[in-house]
C-alpha cells in the first residue's frame, strides 16, 4: 500500500513539473514575440520619423544599387530635424555658386535670403531639399512647379534653376511658381543619376502601374541598368516623398522637370499648339512606369513639361530666360483650352 502511495504522488510531482515547464515555454515564447513585434513597430516608428540617410555617369560606379536596395531591404534613414533659415542660406549658396555658367551674385544672395523647406523634406542622407516661391504679380495666376537635378549628374539643369529663380527674385510675375533647384543632393554631391540608396528618382513614383511593372520593365527592357534602378517599392525614397509633397501643398497647374542630355522638350499633356523655342525642338518621349509624367498626367492629370538640355548651355544661359516665358505661355494655354472646354460643355 504504502509502494503504491508513494508511486502515485511521484505521479503527481511530473505532471506538475511538466505542466510547470509548459508555462514557462509559454511565457518566454510570447515574450520572444512580443519583443520581435516591438522590435518591428520601433523601426517603422523610426523610419516615419527620421529624415533621410545618406545623371548618368558611367565612369562613376557608386551609383550602383547596393544587394540590400535590389534585393527590396529598406535603407536607414538618418534622423534629422529641420533646417533654420541660416542653415538653408548656406546650403544654397553653396550650391548655386557651384553650378556653371555665369550669374548675378548679388541675386543669388537675395534668391536663398528667402529659401524654404518643406517639413520632413531631407535626402536619403539627411540633406534638406529646399525650394524658392515667387508670387504672382495678382490673384489668378497659374501654378507652376520646377524641379531641377532630378538626376545628381545632369548639372546643366541646376545651372538654368538658378537662372529661372534669380530672375522671378527682380521681375513681378503673371504666374507663381515655386522651383527646387536640387531635388537630388545626394546625386548632385556624387555626380550620379541616382539618390543615395541607388535608385532612379525619376522611376520611383507611384504610377497605377508600377507595382506591375516598374521592376519588370527595368529587368528586361534595361537589362537591369543600375542607374535606372526604380526602386524597391514605389514611392520609397524619401526625394520622391517630397516631391509628392510639394505638389499636394503647392496643387500646380503645369510641372516642369529640367534635365540633360537629349536635346528637345517634351510635354505629357492635352493637345496643345506650342510656342517656338529656337534652341530646342518639341518631340514626345513618351511616359515610363514611375516617371514623374506617368504619374502626374496620365494618372493625376497634371500636364509635366520635361526640358532636355544639351550640349554646352553655359554659353547660352540668357536664352533660357526666354524658355522660362515660354513654360508660363504653355501654362496659361492650357488653363485658356480648359475654360474653352468648359464653356463648350455647358452649353451642350
Amino acid at each position: 500500500m504504502r509502494a503504491f502511495l508513494a508511486q502515485q504522488n511521484f505521479n503527481q510531482l511530473l505532471l506538475l513539473l511538466t505542466f510547470l515547464l509548459n508555462v514557462s515555454c509559454s511565457a518566454n515564447t510570447v515574450h520572444s514575440t512580443n519583443k520581435a513585434e516591438r522590435n518591428a513597430k520601433a523601426i517603422v516608428v523610426q523610419g516615419q520619423e527620421q529624415g533621410r540617410e545618406g545623371g548618368e555617369n558611367s565612369q562613376n560606379l557608386s551609383s550602383t544599387p547596393s544587394q540590400e536596395s535590389v534585393s527590396g531591404a529598406s535603407v536607414q534613414r538618418v534622423l534629422k530635424k529641420q533646417m533654420t533659415q541660416e542653415e538653408l542660406q548656406k546650403i544654397c549658396l553653396k550650391d548655386l555658386k557651384s553650378f556653371p555658367g555665369q550669374y548675378d551674385k548679388n541675386l543669388t544672395d537675395e534668391v536663398c535670403k528667402n529659401v524654404e523647406q518643406l517639413q520632413g523634406c531631407f535626402s536619403r542622407s539627411g540633406k534638406p531639399i529646399y525650394h524658392y516661391n515667387r508670387p504672382a504679380r495678382k490673384p489668378g495666376g497659374e501654378r507652376i512647379l520646377t524641379f531641377a537635378l532630378t538626376h545628381g549628374d545632369e548639372v546643366a539643369s541646376g545651372a538654368v534653376a538658378r537662372g529661372w529663380v534669380n530672375r522671378l527674385s527682380r521681375i513681378d510675375p503673371r504666374n507663381e511658381w515655386r522651383v527646387i533647384p536640387v531635388l537630388n543632393p545626394d546625386g548632385y554631391e556624387k555626380k550620379t543619376r541616382t539618390n543615395g540608396s541607388g535608385v532612379d528618382i525619376n522611376r520611383n513614383y507611384p504610377s497605377h502601374d508600377w507595382d506591375d511593372v516598374a521592376l519588370k520593365w527595368w529587368k528586361e527592357k534595361k537589362k537591369s541598368d543600375p542607374r535606372r534602378y526604380p526602386g524597391p517599392s514605389a514611392g520609397s525614397e524619401p526625394e520622391t516623398e517630397c516631391s509628392i509633397q510639394h505638389i499636394n501643398d503647392f496643387k500646380p497647374d503645369l510641372i516642369i522637370s529640367v534635365h540633360t542630355p537629349l536635346g528637345v522638350l517634351d510635354f505629357d499633356g492635352p493637345r496643345l499648339k506650342f510656342p517656338v523655342f529656337s534652341n530646342l525642338p518639341w518631340i514626345s518621349l513618351g511616359t515610363y512606369p514611375g516617371s514623374l509624367g506617368r504619374y502626374m498626367w496620365h494618372d493625376r492629370h497634371v500636364p509635366v513639361m520635361t526640358i532636355e538640355l544639351k550640349g554646352n548651355i553655359e554659353k547660352a544661359l540668357d536664352k533660357f530666360d526666354q524658355l522660362q516665358d515660354i513654360s508660363g505661355q504653355v501654362a496659361l494655354t492650357i488653363s485658356q483650352d480648359e475654360k474653352r472646354r468648359a464653356q463648350k460643355s455647358s452649353k451642350d
